[in-house]
């Protein structure tokens, strides 16, 4: 469901969402080719504001709290038919805004809900006290009256839960040993992949047990990520030759209709990790589904990500962060299969990174084309697009991508200091940085990485990105 696909946001890379009430069969998942077209909202309208600091000024002024509707195409609907008093509540009682999180998601780690469609609820000063994900539409108006009297009459008792649940917690260091138990005991050995009943890829996991494997000599963790890796090939997830993105069931026999460019990009490098042969033809044919659905050979651009509704949907945004995903994931294949054509579009892609994706200060953009609609100079996109971009040049030789690679690695470093622009707790964020430096020899940069631990009291599955960096680049234990 939205939610739990939410919640593995580290598992996954990102979160997506799209649930209908209904999993769709795999017949109509297969009907329709992508078409740009604009989505039909679920919601009707409400005098939402965009986001930005200015809220909460504006929220202290009015002494109101602020809410928060995080929701996106297929992941929404919370709001269908809202009455004259809810949109007199929306507009008065709250300072009220809209966030997509796909285009947003350093807010969407902010006020972390669990999942979409969610509503994230805060004091004026952005402290959050109620969360709701999910919510029934016709519970939303009682559910916000409900704040709102409290907000009102019972402050203080709002005010002592939130401090209660903002005190400093213990920060402890990602332990690689842990992550693998924490894989462990979550396997599910009579149907593969982890915990239930929803199951997703969670490739970020599969390749960690790979690498763990290799490194600790550990048999067993490859027969985790192998076994967890055949029951999805054989599953309905596997969509044409790529992947939806999860099955709400843990047999994964009821796939979701969704798919993410981000889940494709990582199964394939996850194919040509595995070290078998018999993955090559599934390889192949993942690079076949990826370039005839969301790769558009007219722009040279991949298209980041679909929603089945009653055709597949296409996104029309261009993403930074799945053009240089998938742009490493097609070099890898061209490198391993041998593949050139797969070589050829990541070339086309990578131009398109460079022309449509960052600035002359080497800030990537995370919704590309669009400064109003996406977060800029995040630390998973630099780090991505740095990724592909060095990638690109150590591959083609050409310099253009080597000069885009430094621009965008030095608005890295001399930003890496500010929260606020890089998000720097972004687990995934951090791994791609520590796999950049880690690639091209920079011993200084790989230490002081590793020396800054992701915030974690419980090392768990969601680390294993960081986790398979560390194993991979990070200084000898």
């Amino acid at each position: 469901m939205c939610q739990f696909k939410a919640k593995l946001l580290a598992l996954l890379l990102l979160a997506g969402c799209a649930v209908p009430e209904e999993p769709p069969q795999e017949e109509a998942a297969r009907s329709e080719q992508p078409a740009l077209a604009e989505w039909q909202w679920a919601d009707g309208e409400l005098p939402w504001s965009t986001w930005d600091e200015s809220l909460f000024a504006r929220a202290q002024s009015e002494d109101n709290p602020i809410l928060v509707y995080l929701a996106a195409p297929g992941c929404e609907g919370l709001f269908p038919a809202p009455t004259p008093a809810l949109r007199q509540l929306i507009a008065e009682r709250f300072v009220s805004v809209q966030v997509d999180p796909f285009k947003r998601p350093d807010i969407a780690r902010r006020y972390d809900s669990g999942g979409w469609p969610a509503l994230v609820i805060a004091l004026p000063d952005g402290r959050v006290f109620a969360r709701a994900v999910d919510i029934p539409p016709a519970n939303v108006e009682p559910y916000l009256r409900r704040l709102c009297t409290a907000y009102e009459e019972k402050r203080e008792v709002l005010v002592a839960k939130v401090q209660r649940a903002t005190r400093p917690k213990v920060e402890k260091p990602v332990a690689i040993d842990a992550v693998y138990r924490a894989c462990a005991a979550a396997f599910d050995s009579t149907h593969g992949g982890f915990g239930g009943p929803t199951k997703f890829l969670e490739t970020s996991t599969l390749r960690f047990l790979l690498t763990y494997a290799e490194a600790r000599g550990a048999a067993l963790a490859r027969q985790m990520a192998l076994a967890s890796l055949d029951a999805v090939l054989a599953s309905p997830l596997g969509d044409s030759g790529g992947f939806l993105a999860y099955s709400y069931a843990p047999d994964w026999s009821a796939p979701a209709g969704e798919r993410e460019a981000l889940d494709q990009a990582a199964m394939l490098h996850l194919l040509l990790e595995a070290g078998q042969s018999r993955y090559a033809e599934s390889a192949r044919a993942l690079l076949g589904f990826v370039e005839g659905t969301l790769f558009d050979k007219a722009e040279g651009v991949f298209r980041g990500r679909q929603v089945m509704a009653d055709t597949w949907w296409t996104d029309p945004a261009l993403y930074a962060d799945r053009q240089a995903a998938l742009i490493r994931a097609y070099l890898a294949a061209a490198t391993t299969l041998g593949d050139d054509r797969a070589a050829q579009v990541a070339l086309q892609a990578g131009d398109a990174l460079v022309n449509r994706c960052i600035d002359g200060r080497g800030r990537v953009q995370h919704v590309c084309d669009s400064e109003a609609e996406g977060s800029a100079g995040l630390l998973a996109d630099q780090a991505l697009a740095a990724l592909a971009l060095w990638e690109l040049g150590q591959w083609s030789g050409e310099a253009r991508f080597a000069t885009a690679a430094e621009q965008v690695t030095r608005f890295m470093e001399q930003s890496y200091d500010r929260p606020a622009a890089l998000d720097p707790l972004s687990h995934h964020g951090k791994a791609l940085a520590l796999q950049f430096y880690g690639r091209q020899g920079r011993a200084e940069r790989v230490v002081a990485l590793a020396a800054e631990p992701p915030l974690a009291q419980v090392s768990g599955r969601a680390h294993s990105a960081w986790a398979r960096a560390l194993l991979l680049y990070g200084p000898p234990l």
